[in-house]
């Protein structure tokens, strides 16, 4: 207990962004999120390269891989989340499921290429990869959870933006370093190398996340129980009211757009104005990664200024008009200035997806609250992909709106979808705190 009084000193004495008390929560927080960004790496941009290396090529089967882990992954949060909030042990709440579902996760990884290499047959193939992925993303969610209300535990209500900001900055940090490494071992043919290199990174940013952490329980029982898992629609609405259920609605379609133009910017530009792949990279995401590094500084003092909710209705904004922009853009130099307000949306937008759902989680409840939004995010990817493909299909090279399909398209209902959201944030602007926190305040010892 000596640690966590040294840290509660350390609490009072500093609230600068910078204090070493922030800077080390800052990094715990962000290793998991470093490591975990390895596994999105390899499934999200890489897959289906890797697969074709080992000869499994059918597309189908590919997006049927892919879809089961990740309702495998949203599963696991929901399990993690509701066991998290009612555990209390000797190493604290949160750091046993973070550790124990981590470290299963990265062991089912490291056994995937013993898979790929020993069966030949297509369909044992795939048969033995959904036996691995399913396990393995159960529990990764299971520990995704948990850290996910680390953000609610560890930060009080003006640092969480800087806790936001902190994360993505190493989640990023992470996607960079892993699409260097997997590209050049996929140029080499040694795609196998890839899952031990994602099982051993994820597993030992979960080993020092855990190490680092303060290991503590609250100073309040338990009202959560592990059955609670079959009850969590009623018990978002009981605890939560009609606040989470608009920010529920708001994470959904937010994913929903981001996701749209997440994996469609760098093809669009290639398809609509004939350009190399490197080339559209650059223009897209690496220059909007220089602008968030810019205005991170101005982002963060702005969040701080107007509130998270208000925030959140400016990010909806800036990123629905980046959005309408793409849809409308006619000449490739046009994405120069474009993605100035993709950057401020896109940095604005990520850091609010943890930042404001902590600040509104009803105690007691943190780890099972946070992967609901998480899960509310993520369960709508699948339909994004799936409407984006029947909108693209045979409309790749559109330029304009001027009919129905192509990118433009998938761009102007990516910013429908942002411009609803604002909607949603302004209901919850209205509806005043007590609903979230009062029948949760007898639980409280304060």
């Amino acid at each position: 207990m000596k640690e966590f009084k040294t840290e509660d000193i350390d609490k009072k004495q500093s609230n600068s962004l910078l204090s070493r008390r922030l800077l080390k929560l800052y990094l715990t927080t962000g290793l998991f999120s470093f490591g975990y960004n390895f596994v999105t790496t390899v499934e999200y941009v890489n897959f289906r390269q890797i697969m074709g290396q080992i000869g499994f090529t059918s597309s189908t089967k590919i997006s049927i891989l892919l879809m089961c882990s990740l309702f495998a992954l949203c599963f696991g949060v929901i399990i993690g989340g509701t066991i998290s909030d009612s555990l209390r042990t000797k190493f604290g709440q949160r750091a046993p499921l973070i550790l124990l579902g981590g470290l299963a996760g990265s062991f089912l990884f490291l056994l995937i290429p013993l898979i790929t290499q020993l069966a030949s047959e297509s369909n044992v193939k795939f048969g033995f990869l959904m036996l691995l992925f399913i396990p393995a993303h159960i529990f990764i969610g299971i520990a995704f959870a948990p850290w996910l209300a680390l953000v609610s535990d560890l930060f009080r209500k003006e640092e969480r933006t800087g806790a936001g900001v902190a994360i993505n900055i190493l989640s990023a940090v992470g996607a960079a370093i892993a699409v260097i490494i997997f590209s050049k071992l996929l140029v080499s043919d040694l795609s196998w190398i890839i899952w031990i290199i994602t099982g051993l990174v994820f597993g030992i940013s979960v080993i020092f996340t855990v190490i680092l952490m303060p290991k503590r329980n609250p100073d309040y029982e338990s009202k959560g129980q592990k059955r609670d898992i079959l009850k969590i629609p009623t018990i978002i609405w009981r605890y939560g009211g009609k606040t989470w259920i608009l920010l529920l609605l708001t994470s959904s379609l937010w994913a929903f757009s981001s996701h749209l133009v997440e994996t469609g910017i760098v093809d669009s530009l290639i398809e609509r104005f004939n350009i190399l792949d490197t080339k559209a990279s650059f223009t897209s995401n690496i220059m909007m990664g220089v602008y968030i590094v810019v205005l991170l500084v101005p982002i963060i003092l702005i969040i701080k200024r107007i509130g998270k909710v208000k925030a959140s209705i400016l990010a909806s904004l800036f990123y629905g008009i980046f959005c309408l922009m793409l849809a409308t853009m006619v000449q490739f130099k046009s994405i120069y200035y474009i993605v100035i307000i993709g950057g401020l949306g896109n940095i604005m937008l990520s850091t609010l997806q943890i930042a404001l759902p902590a600040d509104i989680v009803p105690k007691g409840r943190e780890a099972s609250f946070m992967g609901v939004f998480f899960v509310f995010g993520s369960i709508t990817k699948p339909f994004a992909t799936l409407i984006q493909g029947i909108i693209l299909e045979g409309n790749e090279k559109s330029i304009s709106l001027s009919y129905f399909g192509g990118y433009p398209w998938v761009f102007l209902i990516a910013g429908i979808c942002c411009f609803c959201s604002i909607i949603l944030l302004l209901f919850v602007l209205k509806i005043k705190k007590p609903e979230l926190t009062d029948k949760e305040k007898i639980t409280i010892v304060m």
